[in-house]
């Protein structure tokens, strides 16, 4: 049944070339959730971003947003609804930071309309967010990594969005950026609005993510809360790496100890 005031993906599979990328995977994510998509490199943790994003068609299965097909409705619609942060960084637009933050409102205004006081709001909250106010007037191409990279996060909170999915989002950030963004995406969860994630940082999805989709091979073998996923026989068969699962400080960490023999 397709669910109501979700992002589904209906037993999906994509193939890519001749590899079989998704396997028949399901998920539905509502809004309140901050889900991190976790696995090894080519699990098929990007593909499944990008098809729900609606950047990939699946060869089978469908996705739905909020009950409607997501390949039926307008480029415009889809845009309003969904914020899709790539893991490739690069940037060529000779454009200030304050401006690529910018575009992140042109789903909500007809073309070449001026921005008003709500787009200005906006983009300032999520400049401030983000820490980008400093470099504001910079050109994005003058940026470092890091800098780039919260821009182009900033851009995607501008959006306002009901779904915001990222690949790998502290690629370039240092920890405590990285820290203080999964932090605003358990807020923005927290606020009714719907986050998704692929990511390495294993540690990070254990202390802020409320579920977590393991992918092995482009087939779903876990999906639940964080602390039920991320554990040593699981992480296992995803990664071939045996992990020690624990508290420091209060705080979960996962940490990898030594690959399987």
């Amino acid at each position: 049944m397709t669910a109501v005031n979700a992002l589904s993906a209906e037993t999906v599979s994509v193939t890519l070339g001749d590899r079989q990328v998704i396997d028949r995977i399901s998920a539905s994510i509502a809004p309140g959730e901050f889900v991190t998509v976790v696995g090894a490199n080519g699990a098929g943790k990007s593909t499944l971003l990008k098809t729900l994003a609606g950047l990939i068609k699946p060869q089978s299965g469908r996705v739905t947003i909020d009950g409607a097909l997501l390949s039926d409705l307008p480029a415009r619609d889809v845009a309003r609804a969904i914020a899709y942060l790539p893991q490739d960084r690069t940037v060529h637009w000779p454009m200030t930071a304050e401006r690529v933050v910018a575009l992140g409102r042109l789903p909500h205004r007809s073309f070449a309309a001026a921005e008003t006081a709500s787009d200005r709001d906006s983009i300032e909250t999520a400049m401030t967010r983000m820490d980008v106010m400093p470099f504001a007037q910079r050109p994005i191409v003058a940026l470092s990594g890091g800098e780039r990279a919260r821009v182009l996060v900033a851009r995607a909170l501008a959006q306002q969005a009901r779904y915001l999915i990222a690949d790998e989002p502290t690629a370039g950030l240092d920890p405590a950026h990285a820290l203080h963004l999964f932090a605003e995406f358990a807020r923005i969860a927290r606020d009714g609005n719907a986050v998704i994630t692929a990511s390495h940082d294993l540690s990070m999805g254990l202390r802020y993510a409320t579920r977590v989709i393991l992918l092995s091979r482009g087939a779903c073998i876990a999906d639940g809360p964080a602390s039920a996923v991320l554990k040593n026989d699981l992480l296992a068969q995803a990664f071939g790496i045996e992990t020690i699962v624990t508290t420091i400080g209060g705080i979960p960490v996962v940490v990898p100890a030594s690959p399987l023999t």
